[in-house]
């Protein structure tokens, strides 16, 4: 079976993930496609995240309606910090007949090579490629041990960011456009980025 790995904060997630996600699974032919919440990700701290539950109720809200989507938990599982190399270790054991394809962007392949063991990675997985605004790569580009490893994905570049929605939501403007109903419910509901007695359900 070939199963995506589309690892992220998603915090929260948007629009954009979601047309990546679909881009990816029709183009590579994924068969599944595991949507991974960072736990305890080496390259940001736990403050700058809203909680790992909320995290993962709002990608599951997200993609509730997707059969070929399925949210995993695998990071709260294992050891700490949650590097990638650990997190498809702990996938393999529960996939063992799968064929990997990790799911990343332009701006995350710039900093592969300060990953734990990137040319490990590298061989256990086939790495696709969504452009990033200001992230420009390619295969020329790529060390050599990710010749042969990576494919960039002919996808259109999305300039969404959970970071300008979280501003927008705090600052009482209308997100609908840029996350799901069930997600905007979600944040509503559990009161997340300090907008709740600003952005009503009612906006547009």
């Amino acid at each position: 079976m070939n199963v995506g790995i589309f690892g992220g904060s998603f915090d929260p997630p948007h629009c954009a993930h979601l047309r990546i996600a679909e881009f990816a699974r029709s183009n590579f032919g994924l068969e599944l496609i595991l949507w991974v919440p960072a736990y305890d990700p080496p390259h940001k701290s736990q403050k700058q995240l809203s909680q790992y539950q909320d995290r993962l109720g709002m990608v599951r809200a997200a993609i509730a309606d997707y059969g070929h989507y399925r949210v995993s938990d695998i990071e709260s599982t294992i050891e700490r910090p949650t590097y990638t190399i650990r997190m498809l270790d702990a996938l393999r054991e529960r996939y063992p007949d799968a064929d990997f394809y990790l799911i990343l962007g332009s701006d995350s392949l710039k900093q592969f090579h300060t990953w734990m063991r990137p040319d490990v990675i590298a061989r256990r997985v086939q790495i696709l490629v969504y452009p990033r605004a200001g992230y420009l790569v390619g295969e020329t580009d790529l060390p050599e041990y990710l010749r042969g490893r990576v494919q960039f994905m002919e996808a259109p570049e999305i300039a969404i960011s959970a970071e300008h929605i979280r501003s927008r939501f705090s600052g009482g403007q209308p997100v609908r456009h840029l996350v799901s109903d069930d997600v905007h419910s979600y944040i509503a509901k559990h009161r997340l980025y300090g907008g709740y007695n600003n952005c009503k359900e009612s906006d547009t």
